[in-house]
């Protein structure tokens, strides 16, 4: 959970280094471009979420089910995209080609006449994923206002006709054919619809979870018990080109307490 927050610090922290040298309180811009440069360490990082996921089990009553289901991402085999949603005040990543592998550790089919049983793995070759990062604001007990994120244009979707299904147990010859129709409709909706969740709650609980944790305070790289003090009054703003955001901006020495400029 905690790999969620690269990318949000990796922002502020971009922009709070440009600030440290200047007087409190002033507002500094990061060009996306800067962004763009990067765009793949952040994208991976926030993957690293979903990289293994519990799907639920499936059972009808009948007697027919698949346990122990599992969704694991692979890799990433193209380039990733990012972009603004001005309108939600968000930076967005997507890439549209990840792999996958799913596996269920048992299942059981009865066809009457016949049952198979067994377990799969499922290989997904095109795997769609973006999320979005909207930015806010969030006021701390003691009354400090920090950076709060919100889950936003998320993107899900794997491709149905780029999968290779490999079944092993007790089958028969049609069982294969049955399989792969349930998969593609059944069990694709709730790999989506799973993952989706994991994105959309996952990312800003931890990493708003993170920001609370730091009270808005980052330590100063390389410059022992200097702090910074990084709350923000207001949100950062995103435009086509431009991620702009207010700090406090004032460093300091944790030895002596942090002093208001004259």
């Amino acid at each position: 959970m905690r790999a969620t927050i690269t990318l949000v610090a990796a922002i502020f922290c971009s922009t709070i280094s440009a600030q440290a040298n200047f007087k409190a309180g002033l507002k500094n811009s990061l060009d996306t471009g800067v962004l763009e440069q990067a765009k793949d360490v952040y994208f991976d990082t926030v993957m690293k979420l979903i990289a293994d996921i519990a799907i639920p089990d499936f059972a009808d009553g009948d007697g027919n089910y698949m346990r122990q289901n599992q969704f694991i991402l692979k890799a990433r085999t193209d380039k990733v995209e990012i972009y603004t949603d001005v309108a939600k005040n968000a930076v967005v990543m997507k890439c549209n080609k990840l792999s996958a592998e799913f596996s269920t550790s048992s299942f059981r089919y009865d066809a009457g006449l016949v049952t198979a049983k067994g377990y799969a793995e499922v290989d997904m070759n095109t795997v769609t994923i973006g999320v979005g990062l909207a930015f806010d604001v969030q006021e701390l007990q003691n009354g400090r206002f920090v950076p709060r994120v919100d889950s936003v244009d998320l993107d899900v979707d794997i491709n149905r006709f780029d999968i290779k299904i490999h079944l092993h147990g007790n089958l028969w010859t049609d069982f294969a054919s049955l399989f792969e129709i349930f998969f593609k409709g059944t069990v694709v909706d709730i790999i989506n619809t799973s993952v989706t969740v994991a994105l959309q709650q996952g990312v800003p609980y931890a990493t708003n979870l993170f920001v609370k944790k730091t009270n808005g305070y980052f330590p100063v790289p390389r410059i022992d018990n200097w702090m910074i003090d990084w709350s923000t009054p207001e949100a950062a703003i995103v435009s086509d080109s431009v991620f702009s955001v207010g700090v406090k901006g004032l460093m300091f020495d944790k030895r002596y307490g942090e002093v208001e400029p004259s």
